[in-house]
């Protein structure tokens, strides 16, 4: 295991621009994922790191884009990042090697002290995702075994009294905690200054406890909540995953006293064009109004096109919230593979939440091709409620590929569930999903 940890130390760094300090947590939150994990899965937990290896790791990070703190790109286990004993000299040591470079930090907030909270004031530009998920004090002593649960309260005061730029996540348990609980607790964040509000839908895998199980329809209810509760809300609410189905750049909301604001983009509005470039996703559109300076924007509003011109620097966020759909560039790619072999049988597989997304792009290249074919792929070994491409194994591809009545000449899969070396969280190799089925397998 630890020979492991050096490679995916780098690839963290490589892919996400991820930072790994620790694996430790202070909380035990009944809904972890790792709690709910099947034997054989390759996840690794990482030991407090020694202050040099974290110095060390600098020169890999670029400058060029935001620095990642607690979160993980590979099969590393993420953690509280102010568990870390040096957490503070190392956020000191990273700003003076990263001057203007922005960091982020996820953060369960039970230990960000007065001290904390007046050093990352002054590390800025640094913004924390802080996992607040209920305020109910008995809740959080049962369920996310937190020792000192009114803690996190008078902590957010404080960071919003600071003026810390921090957004808000909550992880949706109604089913559990009850709907107005969850309202309190959003209601809360937006109080005390959140930038932004992320609601996930809770997920179970076959191994989750009794109370985590919930029918599916509670997505349903889930969407029409943030639905309502959103136009009653001026902080930006978000529903994660959000079951995307095309690549419009639909504004889902304005971050108060952002450049978008002030410059009198809305809620509803769809980019269109950037500096005259035309915009063919959200991220697309994100990426390319973040990178300029002053740039000016074809919206649509209703019936109407509207010319903005947003003020702010190079490479500052717009303050426009959108939904993360697919990079331009990886969508291409996949455009490309199909018009490469449009004379094949193609069949491309996806996971259950990228289906609509994928075969709409699909639609889009080729509608009056008969010979290719989007297949969902069901996340058969985790079980449960699971539906996301980073939580397939091979096992799950073969099981669709025995399945299939239809012959093809070629098999297109997702990149997402396999590591640099093409291994899924089994260790299994993706080429193994070309034995079984007798086909060629491109990823992408």
């Amino acid at each position: 295991m630890g020979n492991n940890l050096p490679s995916l130390i780098f690839n963290s760094i490589q892919q996400g621009n991820i930072l790994p300090v620790t694996s430790r947590c202070n909380l035990s939150c009944i809904f972890c994922s790792h709690r709910q994990n099947p034997s054989g899965i390759e996840v690794y937990p990482l030991p407090h790191r020694k202050p040099r290896e974290i110095r060390e790791s600098f020169k890999y990070l670029s400058r060029n884009e935001k620095i990642i703190i607690g979160e993980s790109a590979t099969k590393i286990i993420e953690g509280e990042p102010f568990c870390y004993p040096g957490i503070k000299e190392t956020l000191q040591d990273l700003r003076t090697d990263f001057p203007e470079t922005p960091f982020q930090i996820t953060t369960n907030g039970t230990l960000l002290d007065e001290d904390t909270i007046s050093l990352i004031k002054k590390l800025e530009p640094l913004e924390l995702v802080v996992s607040l998920n209920t305020l109910d004090t008995d809740k959080r002593k049962e369920y996310l075994g937190d020792k000192f649960p009114q803690k996190i309260q008078d902590n957010i005061k404080r960071m919003g009294q600071a003026g810390i730029k921090f957004h808000g996540s909550v992880v949706a348990l109604p089913h559990l905690w009850g709907w107005e609980d969850l309202k309190l607790t959003l209601k809360f964040l937006e109080e005390n200054g959140a930038m932004t509000l992320r609601l996930f839908l809770p997920g179970f895998t076959r191994l989750a406890p009794s109370p985590l199980i919930f029918d599916l329809s509670l997505w349903e209810e889930l969407r029409l909540f943030v639905q309502e509760l959103s136009s009653r809300l001026e902080t930006p609410l978000l529903l994660e995953p959000p079951f995307l189905s095309d690549f419009k750049a639909r504004i889902e909301g304005i971050i108060k006293n952002s450049p978008a604001q002030k410059a009198g983009l809305q809620k509803g509005d769809t980019i269109l064009k950037v500096n005259h470039k035309r915009v063919r996703s959200r991220i697309g559109a994100f990426d390319l109004t973040q990178g300029e300076k002053d740039p000016f924007l074809e919206v649509c509003r209703g019936e109407s096109k509207e010319q903005v011109r947003i003020i702010k620097k190079e490479k500052e966020a717009p303050g426009f919230v959108l939904y993360r759909d697919m990079d331009f560039l990886r969508a291409q790619e996949l455009i490309q593979t199909l018009k490469r072999y449009e004379t094949l049988e193609v069949l491309v597989l996806t996971s259950v939440l990228g289906f609509p997304l994928i075969n709409h792009l699909a639609e889009t290249v080729s509608s009056k091709r008969k010979n290719l074919a989007v297949k969902a792929v069901n996340n058969n070994f985790f079980g449960g409620s699971i539906m996301s491409a980073g939580l397939l194994v091979t096992g799950d591809f073969i099981d669709v590929m025995e399945s299939l009545e239809n012959q093809y000449d070629l098999v297109i899969i997702p990149e997402e569930p396999f590591d640099i070396k093409g291994k899924d969280l089994l260790g299994n190799s993706f080429l193994e999903i070309q034995e079984k089925a007798g086909l060629p397998v491109v990823m992408t």
